[in-house]
């Protein structure tokens, strides 16, 4: 195990992992970090996507102030767009969930050389559809060490 010299370090990591588990979806579907994701209104945004955000962290243990183990959650949020059947938001939905499995698939139980173990799905904030896009958030859990100088 590494341990990451940048808080953020798993960010890039996720999109790497992404980018090669669905090689065959792309370029149709675009992977994006929050940097990309700056001033782009709803209406602008490209889809279908999977949007890698940092979204928490918490300590686990802190060993004499210098040495962290602490997890943060990461989202990957599937969004997609489809105007059939905008009113139920049933096409929208089953885009999605089909990204969401591959996106399972990908993330879960994957172990980056910068965690102590593998990457666990767990509860996230809820799902959102509204006039054909559908927001689709997976949380994964992922623990690490940190060191401080």
């Amino acid at each position: 195990m590494i341990k990451p010299a940048n808080f953020l370090a798993m960010e890039p990591v996720l999109v790497t992992q992404l980018k090669a588990k669905l090689a065959d979806m792309l370029p149709k579907i675009e992977v994006l970090t929050s940097v990309d994701l700056n001033d782009v209104t709803e209406q602008t945004q490209v889809t279908p996507a999977i949007h890698v955000v940092f979204a928490d962290s918490h300590v686990a243990e802190a060993r004499e102030g210098r040495l962290y183990r602490f997890e943060q959650t990461w989202l990957a949020v599937v969004v997609t767009r489809n105007m059939r059947s905008m009113r139920s938001g049933s096409d929208a939905r089953e885009d999605a969930g089909l990204i969401a499995m591959r996106v399972l698939g990908a993330l879960g139980g994957f172990q980056p050389d910068i965690a102590t173990k593998p990457l666990k799905f767990i509860d996230g904030p809820k799902s959102g559809f509204r006039a054909g896009f559908q927001y689709l958030p997976l949380a994964f859990q992922v623990e690490l060490l940190l060191q401080t100088h």
